[in-house]
């Protein structure tokens, strides 16, 4: 098992174009013996290749050993010296506890990835646990896309183990003498999991010697119409993303309008983990049923909840944006210097000696002595005001945005140029200030705003 492990440490690292020694892996370890027999195996490998190894050990607090399990992983990470990293996860009752756990898990895991900059999050699922999922959605008669079962690697998620059988890492664990915590609630058959594990799969076995094979195929024929989907996602692109930045994608709601309810389900996973790299947690069907129902019969303005990315229904667009309580905090003013990016655009200074006053609302000519004092973007504040260089009129931001028709999220991204002073000096594309001595300016610089990225 160790050369499988190796492989996939190999091929994930090739897919990241980085070498395996610099490689940096955080572990979800149970104290369980598929986690347990994932992190001896990867110490080995470290020992080899020298990359990094980080754990991470949730508590659910959901049994009277959930103490002990988490003092056994403090205890290995200490004697193997590991960083390590632990959480207390504490589940409403009214809640589904198998999925609820599941996804804030991930949810934590990803914030703590992201922390220490690791590249991957790596998981001990196994192919008993494909079968048990398979069967399950067999059951639920799930869509062709949940019949695809537990992916082996979505977003920074890799699930190194889930072509062996349980038989084999339990095998590993003790041919190596590799400790590990039994979880009492295993064995629990409130559990469905439990279950189907215990009851219900293996009857079905029985019945049907041929079941998990014929699971696994119908997984197989599940992916490859999901990757043809993908295909075709990539190539039409630019249809279907309008402007895109590390926070915003604008999507183009009439091409979203059209795409039936797997399809949609796609698309967003698609859009989440190109542009934003973060998972959705799983949904129901009949959530992605409502979101249809969102996008096809709700106003302008309205919002939609997607796991941690936010809908908002535009003028022609969807606006998908990430982390959105954040996105609505002002952030800092920053310095406007040579390419700077601002949300979907991008600002270009060049030489403007020979430049004429343009009428062009993108571009701006200004001094260099103003240009040297500090320039800066900040964004749009309630009472605004610049005194226009066409009506020498001081005008309300909010009137310019209300005449162009500029969305409420618009006004948010759009970019406001300002001195040190905070003076406004440009809008760009809506208005340009009346500056003093205009005509003695003999160094300039030729500002030029693009827009949609």
């Amino acid at each position: 098992m160790i050369r499988i492990l190796k492989n996939k440490l190999i091929n994930y690292c090739n897919e990241l174009t980085i070498p395996l020694q610099e490689l940096s892996i955080l572990v979800s370890l149970s104290g369980g013996v598929d986690s347990m027999v994932l992190v001896s195996l990867l110490l080995e490998l470290r020992k080899e290749y020298g990359f990094s190894v980080t754990l991470m050990h949730f508590n659910h607090n959901a049994h009277v050993k959930a103490k002990i399990c988490e003092e056994f992983c403090r205890s290995f990470t200490i004697n193997n010296n590991i960083e390590y990293f632990n959480r207390d996860l504490f589940i409403n009752q009214k809640d589904n506890f198998e999925s609820s756990s599941r996804e804030k898990r991930y949810a934590e895991l990803n914030i703590i990835a992201d922390k220490i900059k690791s590249h991957l999050i790596f998981t001990a699922h196994h192919l008993d646990d494909q079968i048990e999922t398979l069967y399950m959605k067999m059951l639920d008669n799930s869509d062709w896309i949940s019949k695809i079962g537990i992916r082996e690697k979505l977003g920074k998620i890799r699930r190194p183990l889930l072509t062996v059988r349980k038989k084999e890492i339990k095998q590993i664990a003790i041919d190596n003498r590799i400790s590990w915590m039994e979880d009492p609630t295993n064995n629990d058959l409130s559990f469905r999991r439990n279950l189907v594990r215990k009851s219900l799969l293996p009857k079905a076995i029985i019945l049907n010697n041929k079941l998990e094979n014929q699971l696994l195929v119908e997984s197989q024929n599940s992916r490859v119409k999901l990757n043809l989907h993908l295909s075709e996602f990539n190539k039409k692109c630019n249809d279907l993303i309008l402007q895109n930045s590390k926070q915003i994608i604008a999507a183009n709601i009439n091409a979203i309008k059209k795409m039936d309810i797997e399809k949609l389900k796609i698309f967003f996973y698609w859009c989440s983990s190109n542009y934003f790299n973060i998972d959705i947690p799983i949904k129901t069907r009949r959530f992605w049923i409502e979101l249809s129902n969102y996008l096809n019969n709700s106003q302008t303005g309205s919002i939609y909840i997607l796991g941690p990315i936010t809908l908002i229904l535009n003028r022609g667009e969807l606006l998908l944006i990430s982390d959105y309580m954040h996105f609505l905090k002002d952030p800092e003013k920053i310095k406007l210097t040579q390419n700077k990016k601002w949300y979907n655009s991008i600002f270009t200074i060049v030489n403007g000696d020979n430049a004429d006053l343009s009428i062009d609302k993108n571009q701006c000519l200004l001094a260099e002595d103003l240009m040297n004092d500090g320039l800066y973007l900040r964004r749009w504040k309630n009472g605004d005001k610049i005194l226009s260089s066409n009506s020498t009129q001081h005008i309300l931001l909010s009137n310019l945005f209300i005449n162009k028709k500029i969305s409420k999220i618009g006004k948010l991204i759009w970019p406001i140029v300002v001195n040190k002073l905070d003076d406004i000096l440009w809008v760009p594309g809506l208005a340009h200030a009346k500056l003093p001595d205009e005509s003695s300016f003999y160094k300039r610089k030729l500002i030029e705003w693009i827009p949609a990225l």
